[in-house]
């Protein structure tokens, strides 16, 4: 009796709440709907006149009174409540409230939603159903043969109130609210669950209604008929009551967990209006409660209990930006060390300060960390921001080191092996599983959990190859498509790729092409912005300076003991942190991605013409000298580096400078890694052999000229062709061709070239 009290002073609160003219409906973001403006005034205040003495052309609105809005329209929860029902069950199927409304409202109604949530929207739900009309629930009812269930959404619930962590939960949060922080790991596809059952007897056919656990089915064990007392039974689905649920698997964020730790897992289940909200690889926030599990041993049942979250609400979902702001302590700091002339460099120094030397690789690795700017065109291209890198070189060169730096580093930042590492763990996989009950269910790779950040790949080309393929979309369209046992989705990967990889032969060669040393196939080096051949080669200051940093490392390592604090005051213990505090690049990096710089008409200027005179430069070279230097893929490196070198220098546009930082980078690249022949490091043809490969009547000649004044036959220079898999035809019309137009001539009846 006491609940059923309880029920009703809550259904009387809710009904106060719904009816109460200054609480407005809000929308998914939890942002009241605005008052539609004055139709008089147009939202004004004042309205024009015609003027008939010396007063001003305008009046205060007669209508709203200056106010500018239509009070005798302002949207109600009522309002709200009928137009969703009569889109049902079609469109939105919850009504928000939100926690500042409720609070500012009624107390004790806040409170049962801190300590009662379960039966507090239960009871909102059954006052909902009072403000929707008969004819529009007979309507649904006729139409669609389902009722008409509206959920109650409770948003903007602060989190020092709930906040815990998945790692953290423990007894006492039993039945409590939460809202708990995690990335969406599984999630299975909706599906009907059975809320309420009809069950026919057999005797006389009367019907039965049985509310269902969450878990099984139960039956009625006896008739409820006055006169009957049947005991058996028949579903009757037609007539039982469903509700779409999804089950969901939910982990904590991997970058938040201390090294060497992994982070804990936590199914939670989604039903009616929040089911199909979110897919694999969102970053969300769930409010909810936690409730217990059985678990079986055989048909006993076991003493220890699992846990699950049932979730009443998706309270905020974080996208692809952190959504931390920093404090204006934190935020000052920020533009005070952004003024520096030298933060660039201090920047570069802060990645991986226990490595020695690779400037450049730093600098790139920077740049990379803060990216360009992802473009949205009104035609519904997506041009991407994201920068991606490859380092290859020689073992022991501490790219591994590098890579982990950089995860570490980034706001997002997870890291793979190419070894270890399948299509599946690095995209998407539909797995059938315990988790899905038998069911396929899909679940995030390193790429899809990385979205927003950067995903490192060490050891990437000892990744097979059809591994390999997988990462094509994803790192060019940014997105991950699956259609595998009947799910068909496209997940967001919206990530830098960081990959390193060795040589072949553990030594690189610099004068042979890239494709022969590499395991990796064209198409996929193609997609990197910019990478790096690192060698190992000998030099005796460099290894002197590289032989004094590494002893002062070890030297350091040996100093700290475990569990002791720093003394910040050692010397070796210095020489290990870079210029900027870990906590604080971080900050600022995080800061930073969010800028989107846009450049400046002198930098456009600046970029174009060293793009096109790198261009110019291959139609002024002769034919056999032609090379390829840069393509257009390269000119929108070139742009995202400019534009990620603006956001380092946290600058609103990119200038010049920032171009020609930029230019300097690309120019590295285009002279060392490909040796200023893209055709050349990517194919392993120079000019002319790419012309003899290509033009027939160059590969003639060059039969010619191997036998100089001897002379070679048409006969021979067929077959040799022939072999080469040209047409015997089309050779004989080339030879004829040359001997017409003076190129060739015949001596002996063989041909020799006319000098």
């Amino acid at each position: 009796m006491e609940n059923d009290i309880a029920v009703d002073e809550l259904m009387e609160l809710w009904r106060s709440f719904f009816q109460d003219s200054r609480n407005r409906p809000v929308d998914r973001n939890g942002k009241e709907f605005s008052a539609p403006k004055c139709v008089k005034c147009g939202g004004l205040g004042r309205i024009e006149y015609e003027r008939t003495t010396d007063d001003p052309d305008t009046i205060t609105c007669p209508e709203c009174e200056g106010r500018g809005i239509d009070e005798n329209n302002i949207p109600t929860y009522s309002d709200e409540i009928l137009k969703i029902a009569k889109e049902y069950p079609d469109g939105d199927r919850a009504i928000r409230i939100t926690w500042e409304s409720v609070t500012d409202f009624n107390a004790r109604l806040s409170s049962n939603l801190r300590w009662n949530l379960d039966d507090a929207l239960e009871a909102a739900k059954l006052v909902v159903q009072e403000f929707i009309d008969d004819d529009t629930k007979k309507r649904v009812r006729k139409e669609h043969r389902t009722k008409i269930t509206l959920d109650v959404v409770p948003m903007g619930i602060p989190g020092e109130l709930y906040d815990v962590e998945i790692s953290g939960l423990r007894k006492e949060h039993l039945y409590r609210t939460v809202r708990l922080n995690g990335l969406v790991r599984k999630a299975t596809p909706v599906r009907p669950r059975m809320e309420i059952g009809i069950f026919e007897c057999d005797w006389e056919n009367h019907k039965n209604s049985y509310i269902q656990d969450f878990f099984t089915m139960r039956e009625p064990t006896r008739c409820t008929a006055e006169t009957c007392k049947c005991a058996e039974f028949k579903l009757k689905e037609n007539l039982s009551q469903f509700i779409d649920s999804q089950k969901v698997e939910i982990q904590e964020y991997p970058e938040d967990l201390p090294p060497g730790a992994q982070p804990e897992r936590l199914t939670a289940y989604f039903e009616s209006s929040l089911a199909h909200k979110i897919q694999p690889g969102d970053r969300v926030a769930i409010v909810g409660i936690i409730k217990p599990k059985s678990q079986f041993q055989g048909r006993r049942q076991k003493s220890e209990f699992d846990i699950y979250l049932y979730a009443h609400s998706i309270d905020e979902k974080i996208g692809e930006e952190e959504n931390v702001e920093p404090t204006a302590s934190e935020l000052k700091e920020i533009k005070e060390l952004s003024l520096q002339e030298d933060i660039a460099e201090r920047i570069r120094d802060s990645i991986a300060p226990t490595i020695f030397g690779m400037n450049w690789e730093k600098r790139a690795v920077a740049l990379q960390q803060f990216g360009g700017v992802t473009k949205e065109l009104p035609d519904g291209t997506r041009i991407r921001g994201d920068i991606h890198m490859l380092m290859m070189g020689d073992p022991g060169l501490a790219k591994s080191q590098l890579l982990r730096s950089a995860s570490r580093i980034a706001p997002r930042g997870v890291m793979a092996t190419g070894k270890s590492t399948s299509a599946a763990g690095l995209t998407a996989a539909a797995v059938r599983d315990e988790f899905g009950e038998g069911r396929w269910s899909l679940e995030a790779g390193t790429l899809v959990l990385a979205s927003g950040g950067i995903a490192c790949i060490d050891e990437i080309d000892k990744m097979s190859e059809e591994d390999r393929s997988s990462m094509h979309e994803a790192m060019e369209q940014q997105t991950i498509s699956i259609a595998k046992a009947g799910i068909n989705a496209q997940l967001k990967s919206k990530c830098s790729v960081l990959a390193a990889a060795n040589p072949k032969r553990s030594r690189f060669d610099m004068t042979m092409p890239l494709p022969p040393q590499v395991n990796m196939p064209i198409s996929l080096l193609s997609r990197f912005d910019i990478f790096f051949i690192i060698t190992d080669d000998p030099d005796p200051e460099r290894d002197n300076l590289l032989a004094d940093k590494i002893l002062s490392s070890h030297r350091a390592g040996e100093e700290l003991i475990p569990g002791e604090a720093i003394d910040e005051d050692q010397l070796a213990v210095r020489s290990l942190e870079g210029p900027i505090d870990q906590r604080l690049l971080r900050l600022y990096i995080s800061y930073a991605k969010k800028l989107r710089p846009v450049m400046t008409s002198e930098a456009q200027y600046k970029i174009k013409v060293y793009y096109t005179g790198l261009r110019n430069r291959y139609h002024n070279t002769d034919e056999q000298d032609k090379t390829m230097p840069i393509t257009p893929r390269q000119l929108e490196s070139i742009i995202r580096l400019s534009e990620a070198d603006a956001k380092m220098y946290l600058s609103e546009t990119v200038e010049v400078k920032h171009a020609d930082h930029a230019i300097e980078m690309m120019d590295l690249f285009l002279s060392v890694t490909l040796r200023g022949d893209v055709d050349y490091a990517f194919s392993g043809m120079d000019a002319e052999q790419r012309k003899k490969d290509i033009d027939p009547r160059a590969r003639v000649l060059s039969i010619i000229d191997e036998q100089g004044k001897q002379g070679v036959g048409e006969q021979e220079i067929c077959d040799i062709m022939e072999e080469e898999g040209y047409s015997r035809a089309k050779v004989e019309q080339i030879i004829k061709g040359l001997h017409a137009s003076g190129e060739i001539f015949e001596n002996n009846y063989k041909f020799v070239r006319n000098v």
